[in-house]
């Protein structure tokens, strides 16, 4: 993941995720993008995975190309 040595402003991660491990997978949602946060990073990561949903700070969800929901995270 060279783009998270290059410290940038922003991050997208385009499912990302979707063909590691399930233990890297796990690492990415839990370590490395709350990390970037930290770090006063803007992430967003488009996933299916919808059991790292709570990780986010908003949830943007679309069907077809259309937005069908747009809520923010408890975790804010």
């Amino acid at each position: 993941m060279v783009s998270y040595l290059e410290d940038r402003p922003a991050y997208l991660f385009d499912e990302w995720a979707s063909d590691q491990d399930p233990e890297f997978r796990k690492f990415f949602y839990k370590t490395l993008l709350p990390e970037l946060k930290a770090r006063g990073k803007a992430v967003i990561a488009i996933t299916h995975d919808d059991r790292y949903f709570d990780e986010a700070d908003k949830i943007i969800k679309m069907d077809m190309g259309k937005l069908v929901s747009s809520t923010m995270s408890v975790n804010v």
